[in-house]
């Protein structure tokens, strides 16, 4: 009997799981279905990102403007149209902000980052972002200039003894982004750019921790299914435990660095907004655990990811990499690098085709409201954008929105600024997303883009390693797989142009793209 009971129970929950993932059910029935077995090609295939939305994704997502996707253990609204991106940036308090401390509470990603100030929302964001914001926009550079002197140092180091030249960047570029990170938003190094006196890259106990999580935690399987979070599994059990270590170690370096010795008191960095807000009593214990990770977290990956696309495209389009070099090089002052107008363009152009953050699925919706035409959608479901959609969509971008022209931004500075605006304004350009929930940290990052820029370039020519095989990401964030190139060390950035590997004087920048 107890058997026959037991039979029952198994069969209903296996049928119920059946029914979760093979119907999209309280969805619009307006919008096609995404097969189930996409969400899982990043495990089964060796297919990248990329190559998935194309084949399967993109042509239903723009012909009804929105699709029904699977993942994180439910069906999503996914969309690439800016109109819809649009009502979901001004709409705020409709497509509420819901990350994985709500959506998957139980899952070791939510205990990784907690409730912070992308995912919260309402007051308690308000608050978050109060202590952050004018910190995040007013900062001293100087940080961003000397670790790019000493990533500099770091690649000429890891080619010491390589004849090839051969570097695998995605370490080395880790190290730079959290070392600036570090920096700006905490107010001190945790020494992933040091060197001791031997001249040796020192070690970084936060780094190694940090490493140590984002190893265990970043399995597909989990971020499919992270319901499996729940069972006794050995492995994801460790990794809980590592994941409080690492928080702990996080705040135990911040207390000794900035609250032990009263120096938030006298810095105006993110870190010490928050130790002021916590002081106060503003925001607990977690609260504040929380939001340093994130910052630190968030503060790097994204960084890091869009700098391995630009050593990429650089390496890829040789032609630019030419142009952009001659170009810094008439530089004179630090603010010129920022204004660089190929520079820039090269940067925009980037983000457009290769945002960091391909897709995002962290909104729920707080009431029945309309996405667009025929789009009806129930409360409490999960809505998300596919911004590599958006940013190659040929009835925004032309039909060239697929290939790489940095031109397509303008002739001049001018026209450079007016159309980064023009198609943030109008969710076109959503990298850095929109609304209210921009990206607090767009300043830092194209500012930390284009000083790491300018001193690579004045030190090295960039080639890709000719046994690298060209793949994105699987799944997640975009950037190049396993970023592998080759440096060769310039000797004076000058004479670039009797290089072998100048491409012929009359050649125009788009030209073989």
């Amino acid at each position: 009997m107890l058997s026959l009971v037991l039979g029952i129970i198994s069969s209903g929950i296996l049928l119920s799981f059946l029914c979760l993932v093979c119907f999209p059910i309280g969805l619009p029935w307006s919008l096609p279905t995404i097969p189930i077995y996409v969400s899982f090609l990043p495990i089964l295939t060796d297919m990248d990102q990329l190559e998935i939305f194309e084949r399967y994704i993109r042509h239903p997502m723009e012909k009804y403007g929105a699709v029904k996707i699977f993942f994180a253990n439910r069906w999503n609204i996914l969309t690439s149209k800016p109109e819809f991106l649009n009502i979901m940036f001004r709409d705020e308090d409709t497509f509420a902000k819901s990350g994985n401390q709500k959506k998957i509470p139980y899952s070791l990603l939510a205990k990784y980052t907690g409730d912070n100030v992308i995912s919260a929302h309402g007051k308690v964001w308000m608050k978050y972002r109060s202590c952050i914001q004018n910190q995040l926009n007013v900062f001293d550079s100087k940080p961003l200039i000397d670790n790019a002197q000493l990533f500099v140092k770091l690649l000429k180091k890891s080619i010491e003894d390589n004849t090839e030249g051969t570097v695998l960047l995605p370490p080395l570029i880790q190290r730079l982004t959290l070392a600036n990170i570090a920096k700006i938003a905490l107010g001190f190094d945790i020494g992933t750019l040091k060197f001791d006196e031997h001249d040796n890259i020192c070690r970084s106990r936060l780094h190694e921790k940090l490493n140590q999580v984002k190893q265990q935690i970043f399995k597909p399987v989990f971020l499919s299914f992270p319901f499996l979070d729940l069972l006794p599994i050995k492995s994801r059990q460790r990794a809980k435990i590592d994941i409080i270590q690492f928080r702990d170690m996080l705040l135990d370096t911040v207390y000794k660095n900035l609250i032990h010795n009263y120096k938030f008191e006298q810095t105006n960095n993110a870190a010490a907004g928050l130790i002021r807000e916590w002081k106060l009593q503003g925001i607990t214990d977690e609260q504040l655990k929380d939001n340093l990770v994130i910052i630190l977290v968030a503060g790097h990956e994204n960084p890091q990811l869009l700098l391995s696309t630009l050593f990429y495209l650089l390496a890829k389009h040789q032609n630019w990499q030419y142009a952009i070099r001659e170009e810094l090089l008439s530089v004179d002052r630090n603010e010129d690098i920022l204004n660089s107008f190929k520079l820039t363009a090269f940067i925009y152009e980037a983000l457009r085709m290769f945002p960091p953050l391909g897709q995002i699925i962290n909104r729920r919706t707080t009431r029945k409201c309309q996405l667009g035409p025929g789009i009806i959608i129930d409360k409490d479901v999960y809505c998300g954008y596919n911004v590599y959609g958006t940013g190659t969509a040929t009835s925004v971008w032309g039909e060239t929105a697929k290939q790489f022209i940095p031109e397509r931004w303008g002739e001049n500075s001018n026209e450079l600024a007016n159309n980064w605006k023009k198609h943030k304004y109008d969710a076109s350009m959503s990298a850095f997303h929109g609304g209210r929930r921009s990206c607090l940290g767009e300043k830092l990052a194209l500012m930390e883009m284009k000083y790491v820029l300018y001193y690579v370039l004045m030190n090295f020519h960039i080639e890709l390693h000719p046994q690298w095989k060209e793949k994105m990401t699987p799944a997640g964030p975009i950037c190049p797989k396993m970023l592998k190139v080759k440096l060769t060390i310039l000797k004076d950035p000058q004479d670039q142009r009797s290089d072998s590997l100048y491409s012929s004087a009359g050649e125009t920048l788009s030209e073989n793209i």
